[in-house]
């Protein structure tokens, strides 16, 4: 009983966290709430470090990362027009991430994330769609 009450406990938590993601043009729009849960609100300057997950056979991706070497980080950015906030996924890129998830390339996909915490780092999972 409390495994299904924490699944739906679950469900109602992580329904509106979701990212969109654009094949055409290899960009991720990030939903509101995901935004908020990040803490995006609160930074001056938010960078996006993208990556595959080998292990789950999945692609996250982790704000704000303090690397020792440089990295190729995507800035976060705020679309005026269609009041949306996102970023560019150019390596990996989301032609790559819908070919691993077996989806048409050239689409527009809404996909779940989930938080997720690996040692002492926090990163966001975005999630295959269901079959």
């Amino acid at each position: 009983m409390k495994k299904l009450f924490k699944k739906i406990l679950d469900w109602f938590r992580y329904r509106r966290m979701y990212v969109i993601a654009d094949g055409s043009d290899n960009s991720i729009t990030l939903s509101r709430a995901l935004f908020h849960h990040m803490g995006g609100m609160e930074l001056t300057e938010a960078k996006v470090f993208a990556f595959y997950v080998p292990d789950d056979n999945t692609y996250g991706f982790i704000l704000n990362p303090q690397f020792d070497q440089e990295t190729q980080l995507a800035d976060i950015q705020y679309n005026e027009k269609y009041r949306t906030i996102g970023f560019p996924m150019l390596n990996p890129s989301v032609a790559r991430m819908f070919y691993d998830y077996h989806m048409p390339a050239l689409i527009r996909a809404k996909l779940s994330v989930k938080h997720k915490t690996a040692g002492d780092i926090t990163y966001y999972e975005i999630c295959p769609p269901k079959k």
